[in-house]
């Protein structure tokens, strides 16, 4: 017992010094002394404050071969542990960040952002984590906010009678510390007024005047025009004048009654932060004050005046953001009021006027959205709306690490077969790419973009890398039209990403793969048995009825193509895994290819590194390389010739760096191992041929150097994330690829496989 209430007060303890520390409660003139101490932190409106925040987290540069893109930390989620983290979406951040930013400059919010794209394509988990940031940065000292309410002490608080006629001599300077025994009212600011408009106009000016020539020289007034030129809300003017009225004018004994109070973004409670769903049709409304029965305690001047406070969104959301998810899903009449609340800020409820200050952010889809351009008032909306769009992504390195960070946890307790989410990842975004218009290009190239596939394509999106089959000249030609190959169908009405497979399809079908009783772990095999059974579900989805175009939005063909991209990765693991080579090995090979390359475009010689002499350069050693990388429409000597040239210009671009030739010609790496690997094809695929035997304790006919090849594949896959099942799998894959397939009858002992769970 004695543990626990040791407990307890330390709670209490480290409770009671964070709200110390917090300053969550000040006296009017302590806030002005704060404003005057730091004016930056305290005299922002509700955009400069979503910028500041919204800096405060940083950001980093992330280089793709289509654009070098701004990334800000806030949406990579770190203050969750990544939990809700946007991956990709790069361009939109910078979109949204750009208005924002720049209503800050104009100091006023006049418009409405709307995010659109198709289902799924992360509008709402956008904002989402900006909300999440804005509550994180609210608790923090730098990101303090402060409202006020009004105090009304008891009569033995106060020297004098309760009435409001004579000066006031009480024991504190400020009733904001009272405690709740001494006080018989306290009534809240509903709008969460900023205290600064507590002063007149005037009053305002000498302090902006004063903070901007005072200890503060850094201050900066943009985005302020709220705070200079705002006023109270209706409540509050109103207890404002009573009680300036009832004080002759004095208005220290009316500040008085002030209590400054820090608050803190909340969704769940709706502080400063709210959230409109499509079914709901009021977004505001008020409510007579004073008839509640709490309130008979008020001094006699304000029992005699009508109190109104406003409720609704749109006043939990002032000064900070209002989310209306679905917008247009919603009857238009229901938020046509927001032709003018964007423009003006203000509202009209019943006999109220109400002014806001507050991001306003909504969510669409396309088909709404398109339905909305038909409406004879679309140009008056436009006027008064900023359309970010939000497509699917494009990259199917971004699209996986959403499957890895939502899917791979709730299926944590599986094991997961290693290229599952990658094999997934690849054939969502292969749907939602769009054939390139060869005529868009230089006619040296429309030829090739004719011929590219779409995951040709996806390659380029991905790393940049260009197909196996074009020259030197040709590689660099197409390497220089990616960014425009990227915003090709940037400005059209079906753009890139506004189709294909949604990452909530992706996540449901891998969660259903997950009890396919076939398998005991989450199986490659079974992932595409559940893309099977998707594409046969064409009446569901819009993608799958699209007119196919040179491949491009063929499901069929598209998954055939991630099969044979699998296949491909399961040979490159398995050579790896018996160590018939290394990564390193072909990079010194490739290494070693461009110094006798260098000296025969020099006509020099190199010094061997085993014989330490002087040599020529070796015509049949790059002859036999060459056999693996020059392509049929160019010559060796041209081939060499572009390779030193290209080396060459990363020298001049780079002077003080050293040349990675593993970066800057992974292309050619990757093509001579594949060449490579064409002498040892048979080879390992008689061991593949073995070890399933093995599997299943088959040994009939096995010598002793067949087992011991089976024990190093064994071996190997284990370390690349392999275990029994799956690894029997990927070898059943490479034998027969179709072995399966959805339609198929299979039985798991075929291969030894686990049925039943």
């Amino acid at each position: 017992m004695a543990k626990v209430q040791e407990f307890l007060a330390g709670v209490a303890g480290r409770a009671a010094d964070n709200f110390k520390k917090s300053q969550a409660i000040l006296s009017f003139d302590q806030f002005i002394g704060q404003i005057i101490d730091n004016p930056a932190k305290h005299l922002r409106s509700c955009a400069q404050y979503f910028v500041d925040m919204w800096s405060s987290f940083g950001s980093y540069d992330v280089a793709t071969p289509a654009k070098t893109y701004r990334r800000y930390r806030l949406f990579d989620a770190e203050f969750a542990q990544g939990d809700g983290r946007i991956f990709g979406q790069e361009q939109v951040q910078h979109e949204l960040f750009t208005h924002i930013n720049n209503f800050a400059r104009c100091g006023r919010i006049d418009k409405l952002l709307l995010l659109h794209g198709p289902n799924g394509s992360s509008k709402t988990s956008i904002v989402q984590v900006l909300t999440h940031a804005a509550e994180v940065y609210s608790r923090i000292d730098e990101g303090a906010l402060y409202q006020f309410s009004w105090v009304f002490p008891k009569k033995e608080v106060m020297s004098g009678r309760l009435g409001f006629g004579d000066a006031m001599a009480g024991k504190t300077d400020s009733y904001a510390f009272l405690s709740d025994d001494e006080v018989d009212a306290r009534i809240l600011s509903d709008l969460k007024d900023h205290p600064v408009l507590l002063l007149s106009l005037p009053e305002r000016k000498l302090l902006f005047e004063a903070c901007e020539g005072g200890r503060v020289e850094a201050f900066d007034q943009r985005g302020i025009d709220i705070l200079r030129i705002g006023e109270l809300s209706h409540k509050n003017r109103q207890i404002f004048d009573a009680l300036l009225s009832s004080y002759n004018g004095n208005l220290a004994q009316v500040f008085r009654h002030v209590r400054v109070e820090r608050f803190y973004y909340s969704r769940r409670y709706k502080k400063g932060i709210s959230v409109v769903e499509p079914q709901m049709s009021v977004d505001a409304d008020v409510r007579q004050l004073t008839s509640d029965q709490s309130f008979f305690s008020l001094p006699a001047a304000l029992r005699q005046t009508a109190l109104y406070e406003a409720v609704g969104p749109l006043v939990d959301g002032n000064r900070g953001l209002i989310e209306y998810s679905d917008l247009l899903k919603r009857p238009l009449e229901a938020w046509k009021y927001l032709l003018v609340a964007c423009e003006q800020a203000q509202v009209s409820v019943g006999n109220l006027s109400l002014f806001f200050d507050l991001l306003m952010i909504a969510t669409s889809n396309e088909l709404h959205l398109h339905s909305f351009r038909e409406y004879p008032d679309w140009q008056s909306f436009k006027g008064r709306i900023e359309l970010i769009r939000v497509p699917y992504l494009l990259r199917s390195v971004d699209e996986e690490n959403i499957y890895l960070s939502q899917v791979k946890k709730a299926l944590s307790h599986m094991h997961i077969a290693p290229h599952a989410f990658e094999m997934a990842a690849r054939f969502a975004v292969l749907t939602r790419l769009e054939p390139p218009t060869p005529s868009k290009y230089p006619t040296s190239l429309q030829d090739i973009i004719r011929d590219l596939s779409p995951p040709e394509k996806l390659e380029l999106y991905n790393h940049g890398d260009v197909p196996a089959r074009l020259s030197q000249k040709q590689a660099r030609e197409l390497k220089a039209q990616i960014p425009n190959l990227f915003h090709e169908y940037y400005h059209d009405a079906n753009y890139e990403g506004r189709y294909g497979a949604s990452p909530r399809e992706i996540r449901t079908m891998l969660l259903n793969a997950a009890q396919d009783r076939r398998f005991d772990h989450v199986s490659v095999g079974a992932i595409f048995s559940q893309i099977e059974q998707l594409i046969e579900q064409k009446s569901s989805y819009e993608f799958l009825r699209r007119e196919a175009v040179r491949g491009f939005r063929d499901a069929n063909y598209l998954l055939l193509s991630v099969k044979q991209h699998y296949g491909s990765i399961l040979e490159d693991e398995i050579r790896n895994a018996l160590g018939f080579y290394n990564k390193e090995s072909y990079l010194d090979l490739f290494t070693r290819y461009i110094m006798h390359v260098s000296a025969w475009t020099k006509k020099e010689r190199l010094v061997d590194p085993i014989l330490q002499r002087k040599i020529d350069a070796d015509e049949q050693f790059m002859s036999n390389i060459e056999a693996n990388l020059v392509a049929e429409v160019e010559t060796k000597e041209d081939f060499r010739r572009q390779l030193i040239a290209q080396i060459g210009a990363f020298k001049l671009e780079n002077p003080s760096s050293p040349i990675d030739y593993k970066h800057l010609f992974s292309g050619h790496i990757r093509r001579l191992k594949e060449g490579l690997y064409k002498e040892q094809k048979n080879s390992v695929h008689r061991i593949i041929h073995i070890s399933l035997r093995v599997m299943q304790e088959d040994y009939s006919g096995l010598d002793e150097r067949d087992i011991r090849h089976t024990a190093t594949l064994r071996d190997g896959l284990t370390k690349l994330g392999y275990n029994d099942s799956s690894a029997r799998y990927a070898l059943a894959f490479l034998t027969n690829p179709s072995i399966f397939h959805n339609s198929d009858a299979i039985k798991g002992d075929q291969l030894g496989l686990k049925i039943d769970r």
